[in-house]
């Protein structure tokens, strides 16, 4: 899958300089470098961040509308992706995803995305099974089957309801 990516990317790469700066080349090349930088760690995608930010900003002001909101999808997930020292920002994420979820509301991806990337890690229990549902009933078979999976994850991602109420071991005690 590595492989692919790096020549999803050099092919993108190659497209975009023979044809000039369009938001589908473009968009394919930064999606592309995205998983093949995710897929060699952290350390390729801080040092790419700034080119797959600048990239996807492009194409949401030349199309923001290619591939349902692809680009403000992508840049919600990159900014979720990355640790906060690095650029990282939950918040940025949620808008980005918000965003594309509003421009795009029937495309399944953005709100697995926006769950997957953003309730999870804010542990937004509401904003995860709200949209996962959404996706869970769409007509694309993929994210419909991703959200579905997400959903029966729900307790291991997010904890039961009755640990909240656990005490906590060496925490305050109640007194009598």
């Amino acid at each position: 899958m590595g492989a692919d990516a790096q020549e999803c990317a050099a092919d993108a790469h190659r497209a975009r300089a023979g044809a000039g700066i369009e938001a589908e080349a473009l968009y394919l090349w930064a999606v592309c470098s995205a998983i093949w930088s995710r897929m060699q760690g952290f350390t390729p995608l801080i040092e790419r961040r700034g080119e797959l930010t600048a990239a996807f900003l492009r194409v949401a002001l030349l199309d923001p509308d290619l591939d349902g909101a692809g680009a403000e999808r992508e840049l919600g997930a990159l900014y979720a992706a990355l640790p906060a020292y690095a650029g990282g920002d939950l918040e940025e994420a949620r808008r980005y995803l918000l965003a594309a979820v509003q421009r795009a509301p029937d495309d399944a991806r953005n709100h697995v995305v926006l769950a997957r990337a953003v309730a999870v890690k804010a542990q937004d229990r509401a904003l995860f099974r709200e949209h996962l549902m959404v996706a869970a009933k769409s007509g694309d078979a993929l994210a419909a089957a991703q959200a579905r999976a997400l959903l029966e994850r729900e307790r291991e991602l997010f904890g039961g309801p009755a640990e909240a109420a656990q005490p906590i071991p060496g925490g305050p005690q109640k007194l009598p």
